[in-house]
């Protein structure tokens, strides 16, 4: 029988940090979005124009997935003029993804199996790094 310590949380009263937590699991469970939330990596603001580019869909479903990103607090925008330019609010939601995109790799490899794109990825982040 485990005794539990008064200072240690139950799970109930951490509920709403889960709840918080499976919220922002929610906005981060698309590709798209993922792939929004990569290009913003390096910490550069970029507006909704460029992000489209860099993530090959229209603009009006950029700003659909931009919407629900900022809506679960992961981006913020800063608007200078007509144009609203976006970036991540805390660098520790990108290295959560990075975590599991290399556990990902982890896996498939110990499978025996190979994820072409996250080899990619990481070959492109030893030319490259961000300040994941």
């Amino acid at each position: 029988m485990q005794v539990q310590d008064d200072t240690t949380p139950t799970t109930a009263d951490l509920r709403p940090l889960f709840r918080a937590h499976a919220e922002m699991c929610k906005a981060l469970a698309n590709e798209h979005r993922l792939a929004i939330m990569y290009a913003l990596s390096g910490g550069e603001e970029r507006n909704v124009g460029e992000l489209a580019d860099i993530v090959g869909i229209a603009v009006h479903n950029v700003s659909q997935h931009l919407r629900v990103l900022k809506e679960r607090q992961l981006l913020q925008s800063r608007k200078e003029a007509q144009t609203v330019y976006y970036s991540i609010t805390n660098p520790k939601f990108v290295q959560a993804c990075t975590l599991i995109r290399q556990a990902l790799v982890e896996q498939h490899q110990a499978q025996g199996e190979s994820l072409l794109a996250a080899e990619l990825l990481d070959a492109i982040r030893h030319v490259t790094p961000a300040t994941e």
